[in-house]
């Protein structure tokens, strides 16, 4: 055992991700939202899910037009508290894999720039999502 008190380091991490599912909840008077991000670590890997909260733009964001967050992309930093792979299964007494791994991040923040495309079809809705044409020049003679 050591005599020197173990202190939290920094692990930061960024992290980008489509947003799967959010969620307004309540704890000890106060509101905020609970984001689920999917990422894949590697290319054609299995996704991770990353979990964080939020109380501020994100959460007006939300309670603005749920579609504007859901399946959008998302960059987001904060300090990783938690990572899973398992979970006990009440029902069989067991534990079990997730689906996917699960990261937890407390004091998470998506800076500016941080808000990505957003879904295709939602993006279609509001107009953004323009189709560029190229001129296409005549074909020359020979």
């Amino acid at each position: 055992m050591s005599d020197y008190k173990s202190y939290a380091q920094f692990n930061s991490l960024t992290i980008t991700g489509r947003v799967s599912h959010a969620e307004v909840r309540e704890y000890n008077d106060s509101e905020f939202l609970s984001v689920t991000l999917i990422s894949d670590l590697i290319t054609d890997g299995k996704g991770v899910a990353v979990q964080f909260t939020n109380s501020n733009g994100m959460l007006a964001m939300f309670k603005e037009d749920a579609d504007n967050l859901l399946g959008r992309q998302l960059t987001v930093t904060g300090h990783l508290s938690e990572f899973y792979e398992t979970y006990f299964n009440k029902k069989t007494g067991k534990r079990e894999m997730l689906q996917r791994p699960r990261l937890t991040l407390k004091q998470a923040q998506v800076f500016s720039g941080g808000y990505g495309a957003r879904k295709k079809a939602a993006a279609e809705e509001i107009g953004e999502v323009m189709e560029y044409k190229a001129p296409v020049d005549s074909t020359p003679a020979f």
